[in-house]
């Protein structure tokens, strides 16, 4: 029984609880079990009187790997194809990111992948927008720097939702989006490489164990770290040598006519990913 079976959390810290789910990320369960043993861990916990658990655990390692984020360039008769394609290909997480778009229409789409997504137990989270995050009941919402105050979209989002925050790379952020107020359930880094899809400063690769160094810091849980910005099959595994949980792609999945494509790039995506993870475990 799991009601049963999550018991002795009762008294565990956050970063236990953490560690046994980082864990299983890399045994025999797929990410997408991980993702959906959270939600069934919080409704049995729910039901035994304990604390929420997904207060603690919200977004684990394993959907964090390899993230999905949509732009209006990509926007065409393919857009739902190809998100599916990346989903089959191993797409662990979705990012909703349009910005030029009515809110009627947003919700629209919204939907839509909202319903692609619900029978992989792929968790769909909205940029920006916490109005379109709420109409659609999306799993969460991503802000950056200049969108509504993080304190205030935790409090209307509720502590259920995934709360994912833009750091840009810099410890002040870093500090904001993982005080208790806010408590960040993953952390996108600074522009790693140069991208088509938004203009801003390069921090390169190096700069991500620094931003790793800040997350220790600030807290004891183990908050995912996303290298986003130009990442690519052939830069994926450098970004998780250099200290990020996993990747977050726009133009490297969506850039192509054919869904299949888009299929094999995620498959080949999620695989550095893996590869590279595994190699710093190893110590190699």
């Amino acid at each position: 029984n799991l009601g049963s079976d999550l018991l002795h959390f009762r008294n565990s810290s956050n970063l236990g609880i953490m560690r046994t789910f980082k864990t299983l990320s890399h045994g025999a369960m797929g990410s997408t079990s991980i993702f959906n043993l959270g939600l069934q861990a919080n409704q049995a916990m729910r039901r035994q009187g304990m604390r929420s658990f997904s207060s603690l655990v919200r977004f684990p390692q394993a959907s964090a790997s390899l993230m999905l984020v949509t732009d209006d360039a990509f926007l065409d008769d393919k857009f739902l194809s190809k998100i599916d394609a990346a989903v089959k290909g191993g797409v662990t997480s979705v990012q909703l990111r349009l910005k030029r778009v009515s809110t009627l229409e947003y919700v629209r789409i919204g939907e839509q992948v909202k319903a692609l997504l619900k029978s992989r137990n792929v968790p769909l989270i909205v940029d920006d927008r916490l109005d379109v995050a709420l109409a659609i009941d999306a799993e969460g919402l991503h802000i950056g720097e200049d969108d509504l105050p993080w304190r205030i979209a935790r409090r209307l989002l509720g502590h259920e939702k995934i709360l994912g925050c833009s750091t840009y790379g810099r410890a002040d952020l870093v500090r904001k989006a993982l005080h208790p107020e806010v408590s960040a359930d993953y952390l996108g880094s600074g522009a790693v490489f140069s991208s088509p899809t938004k203009q801003c400063e390069i921090k390169g690769v190096h700069h991500l164990p620094e931003v790793r160094r800040f997350i220790i810091a600030e807290t004891t849980r183990a908050v995912p770290l996303l290298a986003i910005g130009g990442v690519d099959l052939e830069t994926a595994g450098q970004c998780i040598e250099n200290g990020a949980d996993g990747v977050a792609v726009v133009s490297a999945l969506l850039r192509y006519d054919d869904p299949s494509s888009t299929q094999r790039a995620a498959a080949g995506m999620l695989q550095s990913v893996r590869a590279a993870r595994t190699r710093c475990t190893d110590g190699r």
